[in-house]
């Protein structure tokens, strides 16, 4: 991308969540759960080591898999050709997809194995220990600030799951304030998940599945394609404010998806369904799961369900 394009006003860049699944095997030392240390910033230090000696083996954009992935590598094309597309990865921090890469496991999601650290707090301080590197590009932005202050009049859109946008807030708040009109930034996603950024965020609700397709693991990015494609095919500039009106439009007009009925009991090969897809989309615990399992009115006891999560986990290939 040249440097006119970057600072056109009409130019977009999208950031999208890595995923778990990679193309190719995950070495041993390059999960973050093998580090040494406790302390995040001597554990963000060995680790950004380790990714230094490691041999790149293919772009961010042929690394990853997924369902997720599939429809977010696509968004540029939707959004027009002054689009670039970047990746917010917890192992490489923020990264141009075009960029050769090693395979890794690292995830700002908590409790998992190689969950970078063991809160929030410790999430935002890897970020930022991981924006100071000078990463696998050298010379190109390594935080949303850096990359707003470089083109301060492009829009910006994150497309971000949950453990993501948490983990990126502080950055994601400078990089508004960097923007020559803070609605050039755009976070798509559920709303009231951070409250220090619930003003940037373009609502993302269950309901639009009905409308964009496709599992609860690709609907931010499904949502994101199409309010992207609309705003390309009016012709106008991509604003905050506006995609929220078109993602609202969106959700009124989405038929209801019929529900189970409350407390349907499900089959281990459903439960397995149901995990399987969580796990793609990233890391995550049995926990969590189970309880949005049944607050979707479905139901599975609770040692079958940790059972079959546990079973889900070793079958997966490549990490996050």
């Amino acid at each position: 991308m040249s440097d006119t394009v970057g600072r056109n006003d009409r130019a977009v860049h999208i950031v999208v969540t890595c995923t778990n699944r990679k193309r190719i095997s995950v070495p041993e030392h390059l999960h973050v759960g093998s580090l040494k240390f406790e302390d995040v910033t001597a554990r963000c230090d060995e680790w950004i080591e380790r990714l230094s000696l490691a041999t790149p083996q293919a772009s961010a954009g042929d690394m990853y898999a997924g369902e997720h992935w599939l429809i977010a590598r696509r968004l540029a094309e939707v959004a027009g050709e002054q689009t670039t597309l970047w990746v917010c990865s917890a192992g490489y921090g923020l990264i141009p997809i075009d960029v050769p890469i090693a395979p890794y496991a690292a995830t700002f999601a908590l409790g998992h194995g190689d969950s970078v650290s063991s809160d929030t707090a410790g999430a935002r301080q890897w970020w930022e220990l991981l924006s100071r590197w000078v990463g696998p590009d050298k010379g190109r932005p390594r935080s949303f600030a850096a990359l707003a202050g470089l083109y301060p009049d492009s829009a910006i859109v994150a497309v971000l799951s949950d453990p993501y946008l948490r983990a990126c807030a502080d950055d994601l708040r400078a990089a508004a304030s960097r923007l020559s009109n803070s609605d050039n930034l755009s976070v798509i996603g559920p709303a009231g998940r951070c409250s220090e950024i619930d003003d940037l965020v373009v609502p993302v609700k269950a309901a639009l599945r009905s409308t964009v397709g496709g599992s609860l693991l690709s609907l931010n990015v499904r949502a994101a394609m199409h309010v992207l494609k609309e705003t390309h095919l009016r012709g106008d500039a991509v604003r905050r404010p506006l995609l929220v009106k078109l993602m609202s439009d969106t959700h009124d007009a989405a038929p209801e998806i019929p529900r189970k009925p409350t407390g349907e009991r499900m089959t281990d090969d459903q439960v397995r369904a149901f995990i399987r897809e969580r796990l793609q989309y990233g890391p995550t615990s049995a926990t969590p799961l189970l309880r949005e399992l049944r607050n979707s009115g479905l139901s599975c006891e609770q040692a079958r369900f940790s059972d079959l999560f546990r079973a889900e986990q070793r079958a997966l290939d490549g990490g996050w």
